[in-house]
C-alpha cells in the first residue's frame, strides 16, 4: 500500500462532494431513460446551466427541467417522483463502510449541490451521520461558483471548528470540487469514479474510498481507545457513580477535542468501564498533555475514597 502523506495525520476534517463521488448519480440516471454518453453530457450542459442561472431554483427543479430537455417523452410524473427521490441513488459499494471507518478517526462531512430532502435521504442510504452537512439550498448557490466556495469554507470552518489547513475535500471532479477547493487552499483527493478526469491535480489520487481510508488509519495510527475500569467498595458506591460518570463525566469527554466517541459498560462482575475513542495518536497524546489531569481530579474530587481505577490503552485499528 502507499505511504501516507505526512501531512494526512494532521487532517480532522474530511468531506465529500455526494452524487458521483459517494453516490452512483449515472447508475441512477438510467430510471430516467439517460444512458449514452451524449446523454449525461447533455443533461450536464442543461443543470449546470439551470444552477449559474440568476435566479435560483432548488435541485429538484433544476433535475426536473434537466431531465425534460434531455427526455421530452416523459411523464412529468415520472420526472418529478426520480427528481423528489434523487438522494436515494444507489451508493457505490466503497462509501458506506469507508465512512464509518472514517468516522472513527476525523470529522465526515458532504458538500452537496443538493435540496436538504436529499441529503436526509442520502444518510439513510449511507448510514452515517454527518458531522458537517452543506447544501446548495442553505446556500442558494451552486458549486462551482465563488458565491458557493466562499461560503461553504466560512461555514465549514466555522461549524466545525477546524482550520483550512486540517481539512481535507474529496470528489471525483475538476471543475466542481477540487480546482476551487485547492484555490482556497484545502488539502484535495481525487477519487477515481465512472466519468472522472483522471488528468487533476490534487494533493492525493485513490482508487476507492476503502483505499483513502486506510490511508488515514496509517497516518492516525489509530483510532486508540483508552479504557478505565472503575472497581467499587460497596453497591451504593457503584451506583452513585455509574450515574455519575454518565450524566456528567462522560459529556465532559465526549466534548473534549480529539475525542471520537466515550461510552460506558456495565460488567457482570460490577466493574465499570469507560471506553473512549482518540481519532489517533497525535490526539490521544495531545488529551494525555491538555485534558487528562483535569479529569483525573473531577473523578477525584467527586469520589475521594471507595473506587479503584485502572487504565488500558489500546488500538483498534483496522484496515477496511
Amino acid at each position: 500500500m502507499t505511504t501516507p502523506p505526512a501531512w494526512l495525520e494532521d487532517i480532522h476534517l474530511i468531506t465529500f462532494d455526494c452524487f458521483g463521488t459517494l453516490l452512483d448519480w449515472r447508475a441512477s440516471l438510467e430510471k430516467v431513460e439517460i444512458r449514452t454518453r451524449e446523454d449525461f453530457d447533455q443533461f450536464e450542459r442543461e443543470t449546470q446551466r439551470l444552477q449559474s442561472a440568476d435566479q435560483h431554483q432548488r435541485y429538484a427543479e433544476v433535475l426536473k427541467s434537466a431531465i425534460s430537455k434531455v427526455r421530452p417523452q416523459l411523464r412529468p410524473a415520472v420526472i418529478g417522483l426520480f427528481a423528489d427521490d434523487f438522494g436515494r441513488t444507489p451508493a457505490f459499494a466503497d462509501s458506506a463502510r469507508a465512512l464509518a471507518t472514517l468516522r472513527d478517526v476525523v470529522k465526515v462531512g458532504v458538500l452537496a449541490n443538493s435540496d436538504a430532502s436529499h441529503q436526509l435521504d442520502a444518510l439513510a442510504t449511507l448510514g452515517v451521520a454527518w458531522d458537517l452537512c452543506i447544501t446548495s439550498q442553505e446556500l442558494r448557490a451552486y458549486k462551482p461558483s465563488d458565491r458557493a466556495w466562499d461560503a461553504i469554507l466560512r461555514i465549514g470552518v466555522a461549524r466545525s471548528a477546524v482550520t483550512r489547513d486540517g481539512w481535507l475535500h474529496v470528489s471525483a471532479f475538476d471543475h466542481l470540487d477540487l480546482i476551487p477547493s485547492r484555490a482556497r487552499r484545502l488539502h484535495t483527493c481525487l477519487v477515481r469514479r465512472p466519468g472522472a478526469d483522471d488528468k487533476v491535480p490534487a494533493d492525493l489520487t485513490v482508487e476507492s474510498l476503502d483505499e483513502l481510508a486506510n490511508l488515514v488509519l496509517m497516518a492516525k495510527k489509530g483510532p486508540l481507545q483508552l479504557e478505565v475500569a472503575s472497581t467499587c467498595s460497596d453497591s451504593a458506591t457503584a451506583t452513585r457513580l455509574c450515574r455519575w460518570l454518565r450524566q456528567t463525566y462522560l459529556v465532559e469527554l465526549r466534548a473534549t477535542p480529539g475525542v471520537r466517541g466515550a461510552t460506558l459498560i456495565e460488567r457482570e462482575d460490577g466493574t465499570l468501564a469507560e471506553q473512549v475513542l482518540f481519532g489517533g495518536q497525535a490526539e490521544y497524546e495531545q488529551y494525555l498533555a491538555t485534558y487528562a489531569a483535569e479529569h483525573r481530579a473531577m473523578v477525584r474530587e467527586a469520589f475521594p475514597q471507595g473506587v479503584e481505577r485502572v487504565v488500558r490503552v489500546s488500538s483498534v485499528r483496522a484496515r477496511v
